[in-house]
């Protein structure tokens, strides 16, 4: 294929995998990190975003940028100084990849960035948002319409720029599911809230191959849901997970006043949720591996812990 790309973000759990898969396709792959560890795999390079330092020669014959750095959304409570920290490494990290670009000479075609479905608010509701709606107005919401905005800059250099609003992502270590599906091997799984707040998902198999055809495609721009075709309720997720796990659910679902004192305002991650349409990815021609939820739990899951 002969394209080389530059990952942010290419040492957490979704970056890693997206590297060693993107290698495999011949595309040649560096990442931009706050350190240089002696065992990558892969050229790296370091930033700072906290003293807005970055090295320039991470763009040296670079055609794209996946721009996938965050600090984790969900992995500490929601304190002032963690929400800060939450925009911040999404918004100033994005800025620095601007000014750095607008700066310098580089060829790099265009940025191809994370963003998220809480896009659209972590709220429940009969709507099926699609990429034409507008935000919700609650902190996640506000975090990736920030986000975007940031990333719609690069258009001023004539770069493409594509904002991938990606549910959760179902892998086998380091995502969501990993958490969710422990309580079950366990035989203490259950729904959480109500039960009715929809959970938007996506195989990260898929994601990876959505976004090395964004690399192909240069007619994909703009915002693009990266979820799966079957968005299922909690009630749903859980006993399909129990289900290909060979485990019963027998306790009662896990109510939200129990989830807010233990997570307090991140809570809402669990007990809120959507549908999100995949119709835009789908008109691309894209075809899921994974289009049905029990077919990727099956690839994921052992019914043994």
């Amino acid at each position: 294929m002969g394209l080389k790309v530059l990952i942010t973000g290419g040492t957490g759990s979704v970056g890693r995998q997206l590297s060693d898969f993107l290698s495999e396709q011949n595309v040649e792959v560096s990442i931009l990190s706050r350190s240089i560890k002696n065992n990558s795999k892969y050229k790296t390079y370091v930033w700072d975003h906290k003293n807005f330092l970055i090295d320039k020669k991470a763009f040296d014959n670079c055609d794209y940028i996946i721009h996938l750095a965050g600090a984790g959304i969900a992995d500490k409570r929601w304190t002032k100084s963690r929400k800060k920290e939450i925009l911040d490494s999404r918004v100033i990290t994005t800025n620095l990849l601007y000014k750095a670009l607008s700066t310098s000479n580089h060829k790099v075609k265009g940025i191809i960035s994370a963003s998220a479905v809480g896009f659209y608010g972590q709220t429940t509701t009969e709507s099926n948002f699609k990429e034409e709606d507008q935000p919700g107005n609650d902190f996640v919401a506000t975090v990736c319409k920030a986000w975007e905005d940031a990333v719609n800059q690069f258009q001023k250099l004539g770069m493409r720029t594509v904002n991938l609003r990606i549910g959760i992502v179902l892998m086998k270590k380091g995502g969501a599911l990993e958490k969710m599906a422990q309580p079950f091997y366990w035989h203490v799984g259950s729904p959480l809230g109500n039960g009715k707040q929809i959970i938007p998902w996506i195989h990260i198999t898929d994601l990876n191959r959505i976004i090395l055809q964004t690399l192909q495609s240069t007619d994909m721009e703009g915002p693009y849901n990266c979820c799966a075709p079957d968005p299922v309720n909690n009630s749903e997720f859980s006993a399909q997970i129990a289900a290909v796990l060979r485990k019963r659910i027998w306790l009662p679902k896990v109510p939200s006043w129990a989830l807010r004192l233990i997570l307090g305002s991140r809570s809402v991650l669990l007990t809120e949720g959507s549908r999100v349409s995949a119709e835009k990815i789908l008109q691309t021609k894209y075809k899921f591996t994974y289009p049905q939820l029990e077919l990727a739990l099956k690839s994921l899951l052992a019914s043994k812990p």
